[in-house]
């Protein structure tokens, strides 16, 4: 089986994490209350609707650049042990 280059699969996982968290600041601070009906939806009963600020204070900058570098960073770490994870257990089904 061929081995994935850790860095490059955690870079990947990273980028992908970053555009998410900034699709999704795009899509709450266009339409918030479509984007909280479009989530409540994964979350098995859960209302989210109870998370938003009163008021429907607005996305800031700030928490859209905080939310994109800690999104990277957890995109980073996840994607670095999974990409481990899969060469070590790869490695181990060759035997």
């Amino acid at each position: 089986m061929n081995r994935l280059i850790v860095w490059k699969f955690a870079l990947a996982a990273a980028v992908t994490f970053a555009a998410l968290s900034a699709i999704c600041a795009i899509a709450v601070t266009i339409s918030p209350d479509a984007t909280v009906a479009f989530f409540n939806n994964w979350f098995h009963g859960l209302d989210l609707k109870l998370l938003v600020p009163p008021g429907g204070k607005p996305v800031t900058a700030g928490q859209v650049i905080s939310g994109v570098i800690s999104a990277s960073v957890v995109g980073f770490v996840g994607g670095a042990i999974l990409a481990s994870c899969y060469n070590l257990f790869s490695r181990t089904s060759e035997r």
